[in-house]
């Protein structure tokens, strides 16, 4: 167990190494009418007579044949064709839900001091750690991983920049891959099952290539509380 004097410098959040339809579009139909007009027709007949003594017969006049009329016929509308139903988007399988070793933090060491400490080998959230990615990526029909001391070495270095007041991104990675956290994580269970439900920090963990894994954990107690640092390294 190391005991480090930092000043307290805290973000809450998770970072990733890594890096999300439309709705259909509703067609208003409108259909047309149109109105037929009966053509109206009127006969009009005049008659004239002739200022003579006699009066002379006027033929009748002959009759007109009225126009039939025309009949206008409105086309019935043609049906709207029913569009194609949206295909729902493909949800990606959920991760394996898998048993998490606890390896808790020793948070008593830190208890009263408003120091910041740091887990190596010799305390259980350290193995904790390395358990419960390995049983993710047995789950996943991956191999297993192994601790290896220079990556351990790199990630407390990692921790320590943060601490120290480094941003929190992975600006300063010096491995090949890395997983980070930070906030009220007391245990290797709750730190990696929240790596577990971010997508970008799963694959990490899941990716088939990597064959070695370091762990680095900080932590300080004060009387506002517990805060923790974590970083995984990968090779």
């Amino acid at each position: 167990m190391k005991k480090w004097i930092v000043m307290l410098a805290m973000l809450s959040l998770l970072t990733a190494c890594a890096q999300t339809p439309e709705p259909a579009e509703l067609t208003k139909l409108s259909a047309a009418t149109s109105e037929s007009a009966d053509a109206e027709e009127t006969a009009v007949s005049q008659q004239t007579s002739a200022p003579t003594a006699a009066p002379i017969a006027t033929p009748e006049p002959t009759a007109t044949p009225s126009a039939a009329p025309k009949l206008t016929v409105t086309p019935a509308p043609t049906p709207a064709p029913t569009p194609e139903p949206t295909a729902a988007p493909t949800a990606e399988p959920a991760p394996a839900q898998v048993s998490m070793s606890y390896g808790a933090v020793p948070f008593d060491l830190a208890a009263g001091t408003d120091q910041w400490w740091s887990i190596d080998s010799s305390d259980s959230a350290y193995w904790a750690v390395q358990e419960n990615i390995n049983a993710l990526r047995a789950a996943g029909g991956l191999g297993p991983l192994t601790m290896d001391s220079g990556l351990s070495a790199a990630a407390d270095a990692r921790c320590e920049s943060f601490v120290a007041g480094g941003p929190f991104d992975h600006s300063g990675m010096t491995t090949r891959s890395e997983i980070c956290a930070a906030g009220p994580l007391g245990s290797a269970s709750a730190v990696c099952t929240g790596w577990q439900g971010s997508p970008a920090h799963y694959a990490n963990i899941m990716e088939p290539s990597f064959t070695s894994m370091g762990v680095g954990c900080w932590f300080c107690q004060t009387a506002e509380g517990q805060y923790t640092y974590w970083v995984v390294t990968f090779n």
